[in-house]
C-alpha cells in the first residue's frame, strides 16, 4: 500500500519501449507526448520544424518537445529506447524546456546516457515505484545541465555574425535573390567579410549557405504539407517556378518530391 504522500507525486513517466530497426517512420501525431528517445544501434534521421535534418547514431539522445512536428526514420539498422512522459514540470525544470523544441545531445554524456538507462530500466523493473517520478526528475535536470553548459556564455563577434547572417537568410529564404544590404548595414561589415565568417563557422560561402538551407527547407515543406497541394509553396522556398522546386529538389535530394514524400510518410 502506498503511503499517503505518494498519491500527490506525479509519474512522469507515460509510455517506455525499444524499438528494433525502426521499420516505420515516427511523428508527432504517433507520439504526442514529451520524449528522450537514445539511439542504441545504426543511425537514423531526424527532421523537425525548427532545425535542418541531423543524423543521430548509438549513443545519441534526443529530447522531442510534445508539440514539435518531426519525423524519425531510419538510415541502417536503426534501434531505439523511448521515453515518453507528461504532467507538468516543477519550476526548476521550466528552464530546461525553453530549448529549441528539439535537442540532440551532442557531444555524447556518459551522465545523460546513465540518467536515461537509470530512468528506462527502474521502470521496466516496477511501474508502480514511486522512484520512477525522481528518476525521471534526475534525468530532466541532468539533460538541461548538459543542454546550459554546452551553450557558449558569450559569443565572440564573429560567433554572433555567423549566427545571426545565418538566421537572415532563414528569414528572407522566400526571396529568389536576398539583398543582404540592411543586414549588412546594420552590422557594418562588407559582403566580403560576411562571406569569410560563413566559410569558416559553416564550410560553405554566402550562396552554397542559401543553397543549402533552400533545399532543407524545401524538404520541410514537403514533410510538414503531406499529401496536400504542397507545390504551392515553391515561392515560399524562394523558387522561380514548381518546374524549379521539382528539377533542384530532385538534384539535392537524389530522388523526387513524390519519392521523398512517401519516405517521410511511410506507414
Amino acid at each position: 500500500m502506498k503511503k499517503n504522500y505518494e498519491k500527490f507525486l506525479p509519474s512522469y513517466i507515460f509510455d517506455i519501449q525499444e524499438i528494433n530497426n525502426l521499420s516505420k517512420v515516427m511523428f508527432m501525431n504517433n507520439f504526442p507526448h514529451h520524449q528522450f528517445i537514445l539511439c542504441t544501434s545504426g543511425t537514423g534521421k531526424i527532421c523537425t520544424e525548427n532545425n535542418i535534418e541531423q543524423t543521430v547514431s548509438k549513443g545519441d539522445i534526443v529530447f522531442i518537445n510534445s508539440s514539435i512536428l518531426f519525423s524519425l526514420r531510419q538510415q541502417e539498422n536503426f534501434s531505439i529506447k523511448r521515453i515518453a512522459f507528461n504532467g507538468n514540470f516543477v519550476t526548476n525544470y521550466l528552464q530546461y524546456f525553453d530549448f529549441n523544441q528539439s535537442v540532440v545531445f551532442v557531444p555524447k554524456s556518459d551522465e545523460v546516457f546513465n540518467a536515461f538507462n537509470i530512468a528506462y530500466d527502474g521502470y521496466m523493473h516496477d511501474k508502480d515505484d514511486i522512484q520512477n517520478s525522481v528518476n525521471m526528475y534526475n534525468l530532466i535536470g541532468v539533460c538541461g545541465e548538459s543542454y546550459v553548459s554546452s551553450k557558449p556564455t558569450l559569443l565572440t563577434p564573429e560567433d554572433f555574425i555567423a549566427e545571426s547572417g545565418f538566421d537572415f537568410i532563414k528569414q528572407n529564404i522566400s526571396s529568389i535573390n536576398i539583398d543582404f544590404s540592411p543586414y549588412l548595414k546594420l552590422h557594418k561589415i562588407s559582403i566580403t567579410e560576411l562571406n569569410d565568417i560563413f566559410i569558416s563557422r559553416y564550410g560553405k560561402n554566402i550562396n552554397e549557405l542559401i543553397y543549402f538551407y533552400r533545399m532543407e527547407f524545401a524538404k520541410y515543406a514537403v514533410f510538414k504539407v503531406g499529401n496536400t497541394h504542397y507545390e504551392r509553396y515553391y515561392n515560399q522556398c524562394g523558387f522561380k517556378s514548381p518546374q524549379e522546386f521539382y528539377s533542384e529538389f530532385k538534384k539535392y535530394a537524389n530522388m523526387t518530391v513524390e519519392e521523398y514524400l512517401n519516405l517521410v510518410w511511410a506507414k
